[in-house]
C-alpha cells in the first residue's frame, strides 16, 4: 500500500481529491494538512511514500515544503496555475496536475509513482547477500552481460535512469547497472554515501570541489577530475548541509 498525504488549503481540493484516490486499491491517504506548518508536522509524523502539494496556501508556499522533504518522498504538485510547472520541474517533482485535476492525469500520476516505487522485495536482490558485502565494502551489481565488484571507495556516484542506475567509479568508468537507484541506496553506507535528489547519490569523500552558484544550483567536482554532476536547489541546498555536518 503507498502512503500519500494532501497538502491543500482548500478542504473542498483535498475532498475531491480524496475521493477519487479511493478508486486506486493500492493508495491510501495517510494525513492531510491545509497549511505550511501542519503540513511539516504531517510529513514528519506520517512519512508518506508521496505528498499532493498544492502550491499556493494561505500562508505561504507549498514548494517550499517540497525542498525540505526527503529524497525518498515524491512530490505530485497540483495547482490550479499551470505557470508553476517549470518551479515544479526544479523540485523534482514526479507530476504536476492542473485544478480541476481529471481523472486520466490522476491516473498518469499514479502509475508514475507505482513505477518509482516496486514492491520491496521480501529475499535479498540478485542473490546478493547485503551482510557480505558491507563487511567486505564492496557493491556488487548487475550490468546486461556482466556482475560486478567494486569497493565502496572506487564508487563516485550513481545516477537513476528510468529502471535501471548508472554508477560511476573513480578511475572513469561507468556502468548501466540493474536495479533502482533506491536499490542502491540500502546497500550503500551512510556516510560517506548520501543520496542528494531523486536521481543522484554521491560518494562524500570523493568530491573535490563544489561550485555553488547564484542562482542556488551548484556543480560538483569528483577527484579523478573527468566527472562533474550539476544538482538544483534542494539538493544543493542538502548537500551544503551534509557537509557542514561533516566538516566540510
Amino acid at each position: 500500500m503507498l502512503r500519500v498525504v494532501l497538502v491543500d488549503d482548500e478542504p473542498s481540493a483535498r475532498r475531491g481529491l480524496r475521493r477519487m484516490l479511493a478508486g486506486f486499491p493500492d493508495i491510501a491517504v495517510s494525513g492531510e494538512a491545509g497549511d505550511l506548518e501542519s503540513a511539516r508536522q504531517v510529513m514528519h509524523e506520517v512519512r508518506p511514500d508521496a505528498i499532493f502539494l498544492d502550491v499556493e496556501l494561505t500562508n505561504g508556499k507549498g514548494l517550499d515544503l517540497a525542498t525540505d522533504l526527503p529524497p525518498e518522498t515524491f512530490v505530485i504538485v497540483v495547482s490550479a496555475y499551470d505557470l508553476y510547472a517549470i518551479d515544479a520541474f526544479d523540485v523534482a517533482a514526479l507530476d504536476f496536475l492542473v485544478k480541476p485535476v481529471k481523472p486520466e492525469r490522476l491516473e498518469t500520476a499514479i502509475g508514475r509513482l507505482r513505477e518509482r516505487l516496486p514492491p520491496v522485495p521480501s529475499t535479498p536482490d540478485n542473490n546478493v547477500s547485503p551482510t557480505l558485502v558491507t563487511a567486505q565494502g564492496r557493491l556488487q551489481f548487475k550490468t546486461s552481460s556482466a556482475s560486478i565488484l567494486v569497493s565502496h571507495d572506487a564508487v563516485a556516484f550513481l545516477r537513476a535512469e528510468g529502471d535501471y542506475t548508472r554508477v560511476y567509479l573513480e578511475n572513469g568508468q561507468q556502468h548501466l547497472a540493474n536495479g533502482l537507484l533506491r536499490v542502491f541506496e540500502t546497500r550503500l553506507p551512510a556516510p560517506p554515501f548520501h543520496r542528494l535528489d531523486r536521481s543522484t547519490i554521491v560518494n562524500c569523500a570523493q568530491i573535490q570541489r563544489v561550485n555553488w552558484h547564484a542562482s542556488g544550483r551548484s556543480s560538483i567536482h569528483f577527484s579523478n577530475g573527468s566527472n562533474v554532476v550539476e544538482i538544483g536547489r534542494p539538493a544543493s541546498k542538502r548537500l551544503r548541509s551534509i557537509l557542514q555536518l561533516s566538516g566540510g
